[in-house]
């Protein structure tokens, strides 16, 4: 059963944004915001960014704070994260996030209707049972604190592009494992499917195979557009957690017949 629960760790002033550093393809008229998951970097979006700019959109892709080359913060709240996200603009067209970053998409959505006029959200950490949460986050600090090679990750994920490796081994490089850990620890418990419930603009569920390690489950999906009627939620048949990686020509299809 899923869990429905506000967002704990709002505060009584707003929070203050970091200036996010940001890879960029295309030139637009469209303008797109791609949202990275934990241990990642705004890099590690190459192909969909490709594709997006190939169809005619401005693609940014920030490095969240404690990851990449943006800075490093004292707090990690969701809140903080969402308020350097909101910085970067509003009246995107499409806002894409992975796992955390999904969570991120989400939040600045609900906050504000503008924030997007479409939102995609890739296998997102909306929720995390407890009893598998610290195994979750253990894993994803022992990346950032012993990122691995490219070699590495291409061994564990053979039919990844050579480039998903390099860019995956570099952005667990560049993370900062103080960061990660506060990231998912100082906001737990992991329960934010609430916030889908309450989102009005056309939003799409891409989640991972459940056999292959999905976050997201597909009960979620189906309790989400049974009572969201703007929310759409869809398995990728045979990808794991990285669906974008796993599976970019899904992806890329659904994304453009969802915004098409």
């Amino acid at each position: 059963m899923a869990m429905w629960q506000e967002v704990p760790g709002d505060t009584s002033e707003p929070p203050a944004p970091v200036e996010l550093a940001t890879t960029s393809w295309g030139t637009g008229p469209g303008r797109a915001l791609l949202l990275h998951g934990i241990v990642s970097a705004g890099a590690t979006w190459w192909r969909l960014a490709e594709t997006l700019a190939a169809d005619g959109y401005e693609v940014v892709a920030p490095d969240l704070r404690g990851h990449g080359t943006s800075p490093r913060a004292d707090s990690y709240l969701l809140a903080d994260h969402v308020a350097d996200v909101q910085a970067l603009g509003t009246a995107w067209d499409l806002v894409v996030g992975h796992s955390l970053g999904g969570v991120l998409g989400a939040l600045a959505t609900d906050a504000d209707r503008r924030f997007t006029r479409r939102l995609v959200l890739l296998d997102p950490a909306l929720d995390v049972e407890e009893d598998r949460f610290e195994a979750v986050a253990e894993a994803e600090i022992r990346d950032a604190t012993h990122p691995p090679s490219a070699r590495t990750v291409q061994g564990v994920h053979a039919a990844w592009d050579r480039r998903d490796a390099a860019a995956v081994a570099a952005a667990a490089k560049a993370a900062d494992a103080t960061a990660v850990a506060r990231t998912l620890r100082d906001n737990a418990p992991w329960r934010y499917t609430a916030v889908v419930t309450r989102l009005t603009v056309p939003t799409l569920v891409l989640g991972a195979d459940p056999a292959c390690g999905a976050l997201f489950h597909p009960r979620s999906g189906v309790e989400l557009m049974i009572r969201n009627p703007s929310v759409r939620a869809r398995v990728v048949v045979g990808a794991g957690h990285a669906v974008h990686r796993e599976r970019p020509s899904a992806v890329a299809t659904a994304v453009r017949s969802f915004l098409w």
